[in-house]
């Protein structure tokens, strides 16, 4: 076995709130196999016999996390997408795994795919046969019967009744997802669906989130409107995906709980086809976008105010993602989120939602190097996230295209 040569990072800007146990602007960070072992005032340690990389001030901020991502999802191209054979489906997930990475998303969470590609995926860069961001991911789309479902060909499996909701979980998990995805309200991307509307019962929200809880996972919930979002909420889902049609009752509801519910705000797919970036949109697609990202916006500063957990999503295709990197920050800043909470939201708080800032989340000795290099000051003026990074480092290894 061959030995583990030291890394080191040196001259690294840092952004302290960040990073955990290191008070200084600069550093040099050590890492060491897969996690950072050392993190010092610039040129206070040898680094001798370790590989050196001089980033000469760029500035080093954690890995970003993606908690609402489609790996299916190639391009706003929709007969391409519905008429893909099931190799082709599973090699565009893997392609777009590699190139979350490459935008600087070393972990993203999957919210629903066809033929369990994203398991396929998951499990082969794990095993180090692919590269690309770490995938946690969910399987088929749990709903009931309604109208728009299959917009997206056989990516939604219809349940209807409380009693169904253990055997669609059951199977769930048998091929091998980490959590639920169960669909409370219409769709904004769904021909027919009306987003407002919710499609569920109390009843069978209850029962979901009694399934996925009984099998150790839990429920996500695609949630526009605000009657979905209540009853989402009070069934005990674990975040509230878009969370578009947010109000101070549902605030109110998320406190009396404990605050133990998230929020996934998704503005840079609405974003995309509001300005329509890949051309001509859907008009049914973009006036319901439309008035979703505004009522959007004013429900993230709501959660903000009263201290809500609020994680990372984009929704977005492969194609605009490349095409616009950093577009979620972008899209956030837009709407008036300050540039310590965008980032703040893109790292640490998205780590606790997944329940993983034990390893991730922040630059901390002992932690995971997910590490991004970033050319400019982020915290100062966020359009620097709008290009690729300079560099990503995940688990210790250094992103080669």
């Amino acid at each position: 076995m061959e030995a583990i040569i030291m890394i080191v990072l040196k001259n690294c800007r840092l952004i302290p709130y960040l990073t955990d146990g290191y008070s200084n602007p600069t550093a040099d960070i050590f890492i060491d196999g897969k996690h950072i072992q050392g993190i010092y005032p610039c040129g206070t340690q040898s680094c001798e016999d370790a590989e050196c990389y001089d980033l000469n001030g760029k500035t080093v901020i954690p890995g970003y996390f993606d908690l609402h991502a489609h790996l299916m999802f190639t391009n706003q191209n929709w007969e391409y997408l519905m008429h893909r054979s099931e190799s082709t489906y599973v090699m565009d997930s893997a392609a777009y795994a590699k190139t979350y990475l490459k935008l600087g998303y070393t972990t993203i969470r999957d919210a629903g795919n066809d033929y369990y590609a994203s398991v396929t995926v998951r499990d082969n860069i794990n095993s180090g046969v692919l590269t690309g961001a770490r995938v946690i991911t969910s399987g088929k789309i749990l709903t009931p019967t309604t109208r728009g479902n299959s917009s997206f060909g056989t990516l939604y499996k219809e349940i209807d009744g409380a009693d169904a909701m253990l055997k669609a979980c059951r199977e769930e998990c048998a091929a091998g997802v980490d959590f639920i995805k169960y669909m409370c309200t219409g769709a904004m991307l769904n021909l027919g669906g009306v987003p407002g509307q919710i499609v569920t019962t109390p009843e069978e929200l209850r029962a979901i989130v009694a399934a996925a809880e009984g099998l150790g996972t839990y429920v996500a919930a695609h949630c526009h409107g605000t009657l979905g979002i209540k009853e989402a909420i009070k069934a005990g889902v674990r975040t509230i995906e878009h969370a578009s049609y947010m109000d101070e009752e549902c605030v109110e509801l998320i406190l009396k709980r404990g605050n133990d519910i998230c929020t996934v705000p998704t503005f840079a797919v609405a974003y995309s086809l509001v300005s329509e970036l890949s051309g001509p949109v859907v008009p049914e697609f973009k006036s319901k976008t439309e008035d979703g990202i505004a009522h959007m916006a004013q429900g993230i500063h709501l959660c903000q105010a009263a201290g809500i957990t609020i994680g990372f999503g984009t929704d977005l295709d492969m194609e605009n993602a490349a095409k616009y990197p950093g577009i979620e920050f972008q899209a956030r800043a837009s709407y008036g989120v300050d540039n310590e909470t965008i980032l703040k939201q893109a790292t640490i708080e998205s780590a606790k939602i997944l329940r993983m800032d034990d390893k991730l989340g922040t630059i901390c000795v002992g932690k995971l190097a997910d590490l991004v290099v970033v050319d400019g000051a982020p915290d100062e003026d966020i359009s620097c996230m709008m290009k690729y990074p300079a560099m990503v480092w995940k688990e210790g290894v250094l992103f080669r295209d």
